[in-house]
This record gives C-alpha cells, sequence and structure tokens, in this order.
C-alpha cells in the first residue's frame, strides 16, 4: 500500500477520535456526567492508596483494583456505580470484574481527570 494512502487512513481515524483508548463517547460521558453528579451514586476511585491521596474527587472512596474481589459487598445494592483510575484503563478492568460478579449498572467514568471535569462542570442532560 503506497504511503500516501497509509498516511490519509491514518489521518481520517485520528481525527474522528476512532485510536484512543479511554476516550469515552459523548452520550456516554453525559449519562455519566449525571450519576458523577448524583450524590446515590458510588463513586469509586481504583487507583493506588498513594494515588488516591494525593488527589481525591469529594465523595469518592478509594478500592484499589486489587481489592476488588474482596471487597464486593460494598458494591452490592447501589443504585448505580461509577468507577475511575488514573487514565481509564484500571476502571474498565474494575467495570468488567464488577459485573462478572452480577453486580449491575457499573459505568467507567475512566480517568480521574474526567470525573473532575464532569464534577465540575455539572452537565445538565
Amino acid at each position: 500500500m503506497p504511503k500516501q494512502i497509509i498516511g490519509t487512513i491514518l489521518v481520517i481515524l485520528l481525527s474522528g477520535g476512532m485510536i484512543s483508548c479511554s476516550v469515552t463517547p459523548k452520550t456516554e460521558n453525559q449519562k455519566i456526567s449525571r450519576l458523577v453528579n448524583d450524590n446515590k451514586t458510588f463513586l469509586v476511585d481504583v487507583r493506588t492508596p498513594e494515588e488516591y491521596n494525593a488527589e481525591k474527587i469529594e465523595g469518592a472512596v478509594n478500592i484499589p483494583l486489587d481489592q476488588i474481589e474482596s471487597r464486593l459487598s460494598e458494591f452490592r445494592g447501589k443504585k448505580s456505580i461509577v468507577v475511575y483510575c488514573r487514565s481509564g484503563i484500571r476502571a474498565g478492568k474494575a467495570k468488567n470484574l464488577i459485573q462478572k460478579n452480577n453486580i449491575q449498572n457499573v459505568y467507567s467514568g475512566t480517568s480521574y481527570q474526567n470525573v473532575l471535569e464532569l464534577k465540575k462542570n455539572k452537565t445538565k442532560n
């Protein structure tokens, strides 16, 4: 394949936002924004205690990813759960792990920065 075609394909993919690990689609982010700003949502930071202590979001609890399985009882009975980490990778793993244990209404807020921005902006959608 000629370099020009490869370059064009790469530009299309990058400009369309199709290459990203932690970008949340707009409609999902709107839903997560509502949840993050709802005091009934169980907001869980799955980063390490050191990361959590360095920067916290008001109302969030710290349950590191490696402790999720041993602390599943804390998730049961929650109306909705939003998990987040530094980049979104651990949040995705936490979400999948929680859901595998028959706990529903779990969402990934992706990153600390994303959840912090959603709380600051309090998007009304």
